[in-house]
């Protein structure tokens, strides 16, 4: 049975600003600043630089045949790099909020779709591996959304999946970002066995980042609740985060030089974020 005969795909428009669009639409637990503030940080921040190059690191090292598609990948950031870096595959954007779709026509993105996974023709499209970057976090309930997202993939399509990690790192910015967990590896493994799905490889990234979190955020966060002190809104403060001094980004540099080296032979055993891979059966 083919996917087309699974699943029924909408009928499909292209609108005024080269954005594909479907009639309906349904709520993500992701505020709705999100995408703009992304966008204004994501090209000069050293985090979305490094999550970028792991992700190119998963895809060679679990390489894919035919064609990518980025689920709820915001302003086209990864999309627009990974175009660059396959330009002999298409690589799609599928965003459900508009504001992201329209942030990555800027940055140039080809194939943007303002639908949610299931309006997307992944059959048609030949699409034979997909994108959850800081994704499924946002989805309360992650094993449903994965195993209906594989009934729309082939048989060995691949998913590549990065999330944060260790809920010990919880903080005022997951509740702001509209998380419901973090994950580990063992968790992610075990998502991955109740979805009918393989476990190809899991690896921690941003391996230097746990001790600064927690002392930065994780505790304070712990003892404002603790004595019911109110914290400050935290995402405007997370700007400067994403931009430190230029000593820091050096160093920060020569650790991500060495995650990526152990990513193309073995893995990394601690750090604030996950990034795995999975297979359908």
């Amino acid at each position: 049975m083919n996917v087309s005969e699974r699943v029924k795909i909408p009928q499909l428009v292209l609108d005024k600003n080269g954005i594909w669009r479907a009639s309906h639409a349904e709520k993500m637990s992701y505020p709705e600043e999100g995408n703009n503030y992304c966008f204004a940080v994501e090209d000069n921040s050293f985090w979305f630089k490094h999550r970028n190059n792991v992700i190119f690191e998963l895809t060679k090292r679990f390489s894919f045949a035919k064609n990518f598609a980025d689920v709820g990948g915001g302003n086209g950031f990864q999309v627009k790099f990974l175009s660059e870096k396959y330009p002999q595959k298409q690589i799609f954007l599928i965003e459900p909020g508009y504001a992201g779709c329209l942030n990555a026509k800027k940055r140039g993105v080809n194939e943007a779709y303002n639908i949610f996974f299931q309006d997307f023709p992944f059959e048609e499209k030949q699409i034979d591996a997909v994108g959850l970057f800081d994704v499924i976090e946002h989805i309360e309930d992650d094993k449903n959304f994965l195993t209906d997202l594989a009934k729309y993939l082939p048989s060995k399509a691949l998913i590549y999946i990065t999330v944060p990690a260790h809920q010990w790192l919880w903080s005022e910015v997951d509740d702001e970002s509209g998380h419901y967990r973090r994950h580990n590896l063992a968790s992610l493994e075990k998502l991955a066995k109740d979805c009918g799905l393989e476990y190809v490889y899991g690896t921690y990234i941003f391996s230097y980042l746990p001790p600064i979190m927690s002392i930065l955020r994780a505790i304070p966060y712990r003892l404002a609740r603790l004595f019911r002190k109110a914290r400050k809104n935290t995402l405007d403060a997370e700007f400067d985060n994403h931009t430190p001094s230029k000593l820091a980004i050096s160093i920060f540099n020569l650790l991500h030089n060495w995650e990526l080296k152990r990513l193309g032979k073995s893995k990394i055993l601690f750090g604030a974020s996950c990034a795995v891979v999975f297979k359908t059966q």
